[in-house]
């Protein structure tokens, strides 16, 4: 017996919307307890998310399990024509066994910023640099399959306002 194609489509974006409702809910926990800092690297910040993200109530009740920075094996090099250190990674999947298959969605994060502004450490933090990265290495990383599809890219914030650095990034 086969199942149908739209409640298939229907379940794969539930796990989506689950996998997206627990990234928020862990954010909303880092931030209300303040356990971060804007001087932090991107990796350090996902790191600092992951914990929080554990802590989400529902990721228990859906049974959603989170994994760190991931290679991403293609075919490429399961057939050993590339070598499995030049695999692209990102930064955290989220997965989950329900049902009779995997499934997994992929979150890769990258530091924003509205202005220029310097680190406490006095390092120089560039908006059009972080900008550009969101785009050229977080966007067409998905649109060109570098990434898996399923999945989004997450943008922290470090200064500014979101939808400035929003319109910016639509330009």
């Amino acid at each position: 017996m086969s199942l149908n194609s739209k409640n298939v489509k229907i379940a794969k974006t539930g796990f989506e919307y689950k996998c997206l409702f627990i990234l928020i809910d862990g954010y909303r926990l880092m931030k209300t307890a303040n356990k971060y800092s804007i001087d932090w690297e991107e990796e350090q910040i996902t790191a600092q998310l992951i914990d929080f993200i554990k802590l989400s109530p529902f990721r228990n009740k859906w049974k959603i399990f989170i994994e760190p920075e991931i290679r991403i094996y293609t075919n490429q090099i399961i057939n050993g024509e590339k070598l499995p250190k030049e695999a692209s990674k990102i930064d955290m999947k989220m997965l989950s066994w329900t049902t009779k298959e995997e499934e997994g969605y992929h979150i890769e994060a990258k530091n924003l910023c509205e202005n220029n502004w310097t680190k406490s450490s006095g390092a120089t933090v560039s908006s059009t640099y972080q900008l550009n990265r969101y785009i050229n290495k977080g966007i067409s990383h998905f649109i060109s399959g570098y990434y898996p599809s399923n999945g989004c890219i997450c943008g922290y914030i470090l200064n500014g306002q979101s939808e400035i650095i929003i319109n910016k990034l639509n330009n």
